[in-house]
């Protein structure tokens, strides 16, 4: 066991090393520039019970640092039992001088909704995002000029969450794990996941790998079944979008759980073998931690001790890194917490996933 736990730190810090080096490549030499030749791009959002935000999502589009003649604005209602589609038709007045159009998905489910926006569009090139998001103002302006780049073919950017309290704090710090390997893949030129909330790509690009074809019935992964489909036509396609988007964290620890037990849902139709590995991984990893903790007498309690100050070492020299590009603060007591349960978080999803189905905004999915 003693051999076990050594070669499982080694590769722990292996792991989180190589992620580290891509995700320097992935923003090395990497700046906000504006194009003079600018792309009409088509903004396809999907939306479901989005009273409350839908016009914060618009504020946020016009406020855009880019020629309105140049894009517009999509949004597509998915079923919403609330007033989500009377409060953008108020918005209306406010986009007079710039396509602005409001859509019914005829089919339930997000990917139903996004694929009606991106038949409606106009744009060649397709940028979504999240109703609960904040844009920044050049947005738009690096989406068009990362795709001057005739090679890309979907750019996929980072995304964080605004932490206001303890709990939030939480969620933004697991959350920039996700982004750091995000971006650690992608500087690898091997993606292995992206976010919808900041996402871009070639409509031509989604016509030819057609779509969401084959994994409709999935509930989430929207996002990252495309970017696959679209690296393996493409290989190399898939860049950088330079630009940060905030959205929300979960407000409440069921409405967290379900989110990632959505997420970690996509993981059984996954085909990737380098994301399925990825997976195991992290998950072996966190079984090895419960293990000791209950075991560690067999192992010794200075080794494990070390074993743990080494994996908290590890974990804030990557975190740390990660949260300065993605603006998110660094909180000791929040880390602290979140290095306790987030082992027993990743096994008990993991498992919960395998069996439960999917809840999202009052359906289940």
């Amino acid at each position: 066991m003693v051999i076990y736990f050594l070669v499982l730190l080694g590769l722990y810090f292996l792991l989180l090393l190589w992620l580290l080096i891509g995700w320097k490549r992935s923003f090395e030499n990497q700046a906000v520039t504006e194009s003079n030749k600018l792309q009409f791009i088509s903004v396809v959002v999907a939306v479901r019970n989005e009273q409350h935000n839908i016009k914060r999502l618009a504020s946020g589009l016009l406020q855009q640092r880019y020629d309105r003649r140049y894009f517009e604005i999509i949004l597509v209602d998915d079923h919403s039992a609330d007033k989500t589609i009377e409060s953008a038709g108020h918005l209306l007045k406010d986009f007079s001088n710039l396509t602005f159009l409001i859509l019914s998905s005829k089919v339930s489910g997000k990917k139903a909704a996004l694929s009606a926006g991106i038949a409606a569009a106009q744009g060649t090139i397709i940028a979504t995002t999240d109703a609960d998001c904040l844009l920044p103002v050049d947005w738009l302006q690096q989406i068009n000029f990362t795709f001057t780049n005739e090679r890309c073919r979907m750019a996929i950017g980072p995304v964080s969450l605004q932490a206001t309290g303890f709990f939030s704090q939480m969620q933004a710090q697991e959350f920039a794990g996700v982004m750091a390997v995000t971006f650690g893949t992608l500087g690898w030129r091997k993606p292995l996941l992206c976010n919808g909330a900041n996402l871009a790509y070639r409509k031509q690009a989604f016509v030819e790998v057609n779509g969401y074809e084959g994994n409709e019935h999935i509930a989430s992964g929207d996002d990252e079944f495309l970017m696959r489909k679209i690296q393996e036509r493409y290989p190399d396609s898939i860049h950088l979008l330079n630009t940060l988007v905030r959205t929300q964290p979960s407000p409440t620890v069921k409405d967290f759980f379900r989110q990632r037990i959505r997420w970690a849902g996509k993981w059984k139709a996954n085909s990737s073998w380098p994301a399925r590995l990825l997976a195991l991984f992290i998950f072996a990893v966190q079984v090895s931690w419960i293990v000791f903790l209950f075991c560690y007498p067999a192992i010794s309690i200075y080794l494990f001790g070390s074993g743990i100050v080494v994996k908290l070492f590890l974990d804030a020299w990557y975190l740390n890194t990660v949260a300065a590009r993605l603006q998110v603060a660094m909180s000791i007591f929040p880390f602290l917490v979140l290095q306790f349960f987030y082992p027993f978080y990743v096994v008990g999803v993991g498992i919960l996933s395998l069996w439960k189905k999917a809840e999202w905004k009052g359906r289940t999915v």
